[in-house]
């Protein structure tokens, strides 16, 4: 049982190391200077592989911004364009930007402005254009980490949900468990701390835990009966969040993820599956 966790969060460490550079072009100089300090991007990205992003107002000059974010999409890096201003002034600016250009509507994200609800939006349409990189993105630029964090525990509740509602006695219980173990261990590599194989051990002691919510859905199940599925799901759902949200805390306060006694009456048990997973 314990391999495919281990396998797993191996995988994750090795993913958040590759990829996800951002690079922050030359556009509008307050927007860009928001954008900076927003994703806290640490340094300047590698050219051939880094996501372009460019903030445009009305009074920035197209060019030749929009041709370097033109050869970067063609080259396969992505490219987006950050719109700042009213919906007047954005719809003139993405008429200018998509005339002539080779750039569609999705290299393009609109907002009124690069307040907490813009920036919002701004990580969200990064976040899409990343697409699997987004978590080795919000480890090199920590601005991004609470946006790919929401993402992450919001994929991992919906299809905890899915699997908790399905009549499946005996297979929801570990599918449920590598779900909650690969979100905690996607938190930890977005956060910059590696989790390491052996540390899905020490994860599967305190996601353990989700076993006991899981009982208490098939119990709960016979009194509802027509709406069991629903319970299930319901709980499944409760539960999976309850360990991303927690983790998600511990490690944006700057915290380990597992520290303390509830690990410390766990450790006998771990340490023989660690030493198992050794052999």
């Amino acid at each position: 049982m314990v391999r495919p966790f281990a396998d797993a969060v191996r995988s994750i460490d090795e993913a958040a190391q590759e990829g996800g550079h951002i690079a922050l072009l030359p556009g509008d100089p307050a927007a860009t200077a928001q954008l900076r300090e927003m994703l806290q991007i640490p340094a300047p990205a590698p050219s051939e592989d880094a996501l372009a992003l460019m903030a445009l107002t009305p009074s920035t000059p197209p060019h030749p911004g929009v041709a370097t974010l033109e050869r970067r999409r063609h080259s396969g890096a992505g490219a987006l364009a950050v719109l700042v201003g009213d919906p007047a002034e954005r719809a003139e600016l993405e008429t200018r930007v998509l005339s002539g250009n080779r750039l569609e509507v999705s290299n393009l994200a609109h907002v009124a402005a690069l307040d907490e609800r813009g920036r919002d939006l701004v990580a969200d349409a990064i976040i899409r254009a990343l697409g699997d990189a987004a978590v080795a993105a919000a480890r090199r630029n920590p601005g991004l980490r609470p946006a790919v964090g929401r993402r992450l525990i919001g994929d991992a509740t919906r299809q905890s949900a899915v699997i908790g509602a399905l009549p499946l006695p005996g297979v929801d219980m570990p599918a449920l468990a590598l779900i909650q173990v690969r979100l905690v261990a996607q938190l930890a590599a977005l956060h910059d701390r590696p989790f390491g194989a052996e540390r899905a051990v020490e994860a599967l002691a305190i996601v353990g835990a989700g076993f006991g919510w899981r009982a208490l859905a098939r119990s709960a199940t016979g009194l509802v009966p027509v709406a069991g599925w629903a319970v299930r799901g319901t709980v499944a759902y409760g539960a999976t969040r309850a360990v991303g949200e927690a983790a998600l805390a511990r490690l944006s306060a700057g915290h380990d993820l597992i520290e303390g006694a509830p690990i410390d009456k766990a450790r006998p048990v771990i340490d023989r599956a660690i030493s198992r997973f050794r052999r």
